[in-house]
């Protein structure tokens, strides 16, 4: 499917280089290719690179390839498209192309079987055996960003006030696109659904802790309800607060201020300055500027979208009878200078600030356990030929008390590169691995021209790798810094290799199969 934007103006929905050249040229695409909602008659109504509805179907026919408009609209488009044949008949054979990636897409899929495929599989939506993997996806994913003094686990008898609009409402856990467009707040339409709430009366009772909550999702809070808030945080050793933006999704989500709401902040704020240790736990799709709520907190959970069962999930792990593993997939921001600034951006992107300080980079993740990481090795230490392979071992360690699982990540770094500008590092392989108290276990990683090589920056002349001679550095965890520019790599989690095939820069055209 192509999407609403434009690259250097050039709308994607009307783009020859885009939908011709590199779609079906360059990756060999040839299935079904989709708009988005209304995006044809969008050339004219909001790109404005077409005069007229009429104009805009005759471009998406001669100009791309597009196979279906979602949706038309009306039934004017048939006649547009019939107006564009008799003016240019030989584009007869382009629309007869979409006919046929369209009807061999029904045919794989049974659409013409009677009945339709796939009814056997009505019944068992919502099943068993869905709802443990709903679950344990959402135990996999968390990530437990802060724990100051390990602060976490809870003892189940301890002394916990749960407040937060996203303590009690499954829809929040859950985000845009789920039962309506902007996704739905409240707990009424998810029948499986388990709340924060929830999940902890089915750990420790309803008895255990207690729940208040006057907080809105944009951050605003009576004077009674607050001062009630703050009186029970103050009542309590620990602090239980989940907090998130409202649902959103595609357009009516944009926003201009990428920081929370402030009532959001200032009611962290004013728990904290109980003396309650306050453990914020945050839904979101997006990453919002946390602003003091870092500092102000004892501990910070990311379930981001674990939807329905993300509330039992969350309670197994503050109560330890789950230990965190998720890392987290993107760089989170700081500060609103530095929020395009991901872990593989190119070495010539700077910070606004030069430490360019983010709240938590790619990866990062705690546990109830430590692990540690050995010297990483290598089988050699040069590639003689472009298509040869290397593997990286390292030994990982669980030095903590108690059974974890890490993911193990290697990333590659090519300090200098010919044909484009050099990325800092890129996440190659990455393994989860579970291990008991004192165990090790030897993790090895086969590196080849698929790792190392990089696509030359070219549109309509086939997507070609280029492998380079060049010096090349492995480095495992996502926090690591090998120092390339510098004289000497000298951090034993970081190993140097070269790949010198005496001929220069070795080119592999590459079939993309999708």
């Amino acid at each position: 499917m192509e999407n609403y934007v434009s690259l250097n103006g050039d709308p994607v929905v009307a783009s020859s280089k885009i939908l011709k050249d590199l779609i079906r040229t360059d990756l060999g695409f040839d299935g079904v290719l989709v708009t988005d909602w209304m995006e044809i008659y969008n050339m004219y109504e909001f790109h404005r690179v077409a005069s007229s509805r009429e104009e805009a179907v005759s471009t998406s026919l001669q100009h791309t390839s597009i196979d279906i408009s979602m949706v038309p609209g009306d039934a004017d488009i048939i006649e547009y498209a019939l107006n564009m044949l008799k003016k240019h008949p030989e584009q007869e054979a382009r629309l007869r192309e979409s006919a046929k990636r369209v009807i061999k897409l029904k045919l794989q899929l049974g659409l013409y079987d009677n009945p339709v495929p796939g009814e056997q599989y009505v019944s068992m939506v919502g099943n068993k055996k869905d709802e443990e993997t709903a679950l344990e996806l959402a135990r996999e994913s968390i990530v437990l960003l802060k724990n100051e003094d390990d602060v976490l686990p809870l003892s189940k008898s301890a002394s916990v006030f749960l407040t937060g609009h996203s303590a009690d409402n499954v829809g929040l856990q859950c985000g845009g696109w789920t039962w309506t467009w902007q996704g739905h707040s409240g707990n009424a339409m998810f029948q499986h659904g388990i709340s924060v709430r929830k999940g902890l009366e089915n750990l420790v009772g309803n008895n255990s802790f207690t729940y208040f909550n006057g907080l809105q999702v944009n951050g605003s809070i009576s004077d009674t309800n607050l001062t009630k808030a703050v009186e029970l945080a103050s009542q309590h050793e620990y602090t239980i607060a989940a907090i998130r933006e409202a649902n959103y999704a595609e357009k009516p989500g944009d926003i201009d201020d990428l920081a929370l709401p402030e009532g959001q902040e200032k009611f962290i704020e004013a728990l904290a300055a109980t003396g309650t240790k306050v453990i914020v736990i945050l839904f979101e799709g997006r990453p919002r500027l946390l602003g003091s709520i870092p500092d102000n907190a004892a501990a910070i959970i990311d379930g981001m979208l674990p939807c329905e069962l993300g509330g039992q999930a969350m309670a197994e792990i503050i109560y330890g009878d789950v230990n965190p593993s998720g890392k987290l997939p993107i760089t989170y921001p700081k500060d609103p200078a530095n929020t395009a600034i991901p872990y593989n951006h190119r070495v010539t992107t700077r910070c606004m600030w030069d430490n360019c300080w983010m709240q938590w980079d790619f990866g990062a993740g705690l546990s109830y356990t430590k692990f540690n990481y050995s010297s990483v090795t290598l089988d050699k230490t040069t590639i003689a030929n472009a298509d040869d392979t290397l593997t990286a071992t390292v030994t990982v360690t669980n030095t903590g008390s108690r059974a974890g699982k890490e993911t193990v990540m290697l990333f590659l770094i090519q300090p200098f590169r010919k044909i484009s500008v050099p990325e800092m590092k890129m996440l190659k392989k990455f393994k989860k691995i579970e291990l008991q108290a004192g165990e090790s276990m030897d993790m090895s990683f086969s590196l080849s021209e698929e790792d190392w090589g990089v696509y030359k920056p070219e549109i309509g002349s086939g997507l070609k790798r280029v492998v380079e001679d060049s010096k090349y550095v492995v480095a495992v965890k996502p926090d690591t810094w090998c120092n390339v520019y510098g004289e000497n790599i000298t951090n034993p989690l970081c190993s140097e290799f070269t790949i010198d095939t005496s001929n220069g820069a070795g080119t592999v055209s590459v079939g993309v199969q999708l």
